[in-house]
């Protein structure tokens, strides 16, 4: 990956020679942002080591304290002054002390955290007093302009963009048919239905008995961890696509065979009060 593609932290921490500017995302700072699952902002502790048991210890993993986290799935637990392991892709460009932003990927979860770095920024002459708050307001608005379009892309290519409610939760039972293509393993999804009455359907054909069947997957794995996990009652906007994951693309409702929808990426499920901003994508 091209040196270009790790300025965005750079750019973070130099917004504060700009009186307070905020700089604008690059299409490749966009890109790197969005397929990193793991971002944060810390201070190498130590090179060529490890910070807990399990991860293979190696020339190219660093220990890092975290001193921000600017994105993580929700099921991994990390938090300012945790330390993480980071296997880094150029350790000469790291010693003790050197502060940096991190792009990664998670790598291992025990005891501890261990992610692969996808990129990097130094942050220049270690960093000035107030520069974490700017980077994450920053972020914050570069995360929205990838959201904006990242979202419009994803009803543009939706089977169904509705607003509802779940109305109840069970496990999924594997049928007799299905269960060929089905493969369990360690990162096996244990998949549950939702069953989603339909309130209003902003893209896609009328549904009968305006009721779906939404099938996401319970497991807190690693493989699973972003996709959004579903309670009853819960409302909100779904953004679907039929489902070809699972090994089944149907669903029994209510008697009745009928299509299986998945909602797996983060934001494809949206709350209430981004309806507005839904459909107005919708429109373009």
């Amino acid at each position: 990956m091209k040196a270009s593609r790790f300025y965005l932290a750079g750019i973070l921490w130099m917004s504060l020679l700009a009186d307070g500017a905020l700089p604008q995302a690059t299409d490749n700072q966009a890109a790197l942002v969005k397929q990193s699952s793991i971002i944060f902002a810390g201070t190498v502790s130590q090179v060529a080591a490890t910070s807990f048991a399990g991860v293979p210890k190696s020339a190219q993993t660093i220990v890092v304290r975290v001193d921000t986290v600017l994105k993580k799935p929700a099921a991994v637990s990390l938090k300012k002054g945790d330390d993480v392991t980071v296997e880094v892709k150029d350790p000469a460009a790291f010693q003790n002390g050197t502060q940096a932003t991190f792009y990664a990927d998670g790598w291992i979860f025990g005891s501890g955290v261990a992610v692969k770095e996808l990129g990097h920024e130094i942050v220049p002459g270690g960093g000035t007093p107030g520069a974490v708050g700017t980077a994450e307001k920053t972020f914050g608005q570069l995360q929205q302009e990838i959201s904006d379009q990242d979202l419009q892309r994803r009803v543009a290519t939706a089977d169904y963009v509705v607003v509802g409610r779940v109305t109840d939760i069970h496990q999924w039972t594997i049928p007799k048919s299905a269960a060929a293509r089905y493969r369990t393993s360690e990162h096996s999804a244990n998949w549950h239905e939702a069953v989603l009455q339909i309130q209003s359907i902003l893209k896609g054909p009328r549904v009968k008995r305006n009721k779906m069947i939404v099938r996401f997957p319970q497991s807190r794995d690693v493989a699973w961890a972003n996709a959004p996990k579903f309670e009853k009652e819960q409302q909100g906007i779904f953004i679907l696509q039929k489902d070809q994951v699972s090994g089944d693309a149907t669903a029994s409702l209510g008697g009745y065979t009928v299509d299986a929808y998945t909602c797996l990426k983060p934001g494809d499920w949206l709350p209430m009060t981004d309806e507005a901003r839904v459909r107005s994508l919708l429109k373009k």
